[in-house]
């Protein structure tokens, strides 16, 4: 009996050594967890990412425009119709003044009779033809050509006979656009513009050519009108889309430090981090940096804090 009581008593050491052994061992395992978690965590990363086109709209315009004199009051044939291409010097019509012409004419007829009666009487016409060649010269006067005075398009308003308006548009076309102040500073000449008319129909690459620095202000909005070129396809009048490229990328303004005036980022480069400079612009909750100095495809740490991360393995 004394025997089985301590058989008994040995196995239920036994298995209270057991427990003993899995419950301290289980702490040590919960102990280390953490500790192991916090050694392998790794830095969250992350990439620039492109800053989007400037998109504006524009009008196309002609870089000339003239209105072609027209004397008011006469009588207008034209040789060509509304819409027409001319090229420069092409006659596009004739305008008569009716009332100077009559004049000059009845003049003529007039001083012709008197040279004829006074040279069967053997008298001196000197002065009458000096007279009638100044009523000739009235009569050329009184019919004008009217002239293209470069190549261009015609717009014709002739619902006025008696007044027709003539103007001419040069074949060199720009487009018309403007700029808010927000973004003046991404602008410069020289810049592409991707353009697109409205219906998408027909799209080309201009240039930036001129930027105005003259603000014009409509209620709380300020912008600055500027000017592409314009492929010869395009329509007078006609609206389009420009979307100006930005060679910029954006970084979360965590992703950045500063120290002594510098700013700087921790870009990861074989694995490992690297303290690295960079000039950037503040924009916003985001600093705005040119893709020539950092790529959208770098990988950065997105929050490194005051820690120095420099030869951190990421």
């Amino acid at each position: 009996m004394f025997k089985k009581a301590f058989k008994g008593k040995k196995r239920r050491l036994i298995l209270a050594v057991i427990v003993l052994v899995v419950v301290v061992m289980g702490i040590i395992m919960a102990l280390s967890k953490p500790q192991k978690a916090k050694d392998e965590s790794k830095e969250a990363t992350v990439h620039p990412i492109q800053v989007q086109p400037i998109s504006e709209s524009g009008v196309v315009k002609a870089r000339h425009q003239q209105e072609i004199s027209v004397p008011e009051g006469a009588k207008v044939n034209l040789y060509v119709n509304d819409g027409a291409n001319v090229s420069a010097g092409d006659v596009l019509g004739i305008a008569t003044n009716q009332q100077d012409l009559a004049e000059a004419t009845n003049q003529v007829s007039q001083l012709q009779t008197q040279i004829a009666n006074a040279q069967q009487k053997g008298n001196d016409t000197g002065d009458l033809q000096s007279e009638l060649t100044d009523a000739q010269r009235k009569i050329n006067r009184a019919t004008k050509n009217i002239v293209a005075p470069y190549d261009g398009m015609l717009s014709i308003d002739d619902t006025d006979t008696n007044n027709v308006k003539m103007v001419i548009d040069s074949v060199d076309k720009y487009l018309a656009s403007s700029v808010t102040d927000f973004d003046y500073d991404n602008f410069a000449t020289g810049a592409v513009a991707q353009v697109a008319t409205n219906s998408g129909a027909t799209t080309s690459t201009e240039k930036i050519t001129f930027i105005s620095q003259i603000a014009k202000t409509s209620g709380k909005v300020t912008t600055y009108d500027f000017k592409t070129t314009a492929a010869a396809k395009y329509r007078v009048g006609q609206q389009v889309t420009l979307k100006i490229k930005q060679d910029k990328v954006a970084l979360p303004a965590s992703a950045v430090k500063k120290e002594n005036g510098q700013t700087y980022v921790y870009l990861v480069q074989d694995g490992r981090a690297h303290k690295h400079q960079l000039p950037v612009q503040k924009s916003g909750a985001s600093y705005i940096v040119d893709d020539t100095d950092l790529s959208s495809t770098a990988t950065i740490v997105k929050a490194p804090g005051t820690r120095n991360l420099d030869g951190k393995k990421i």
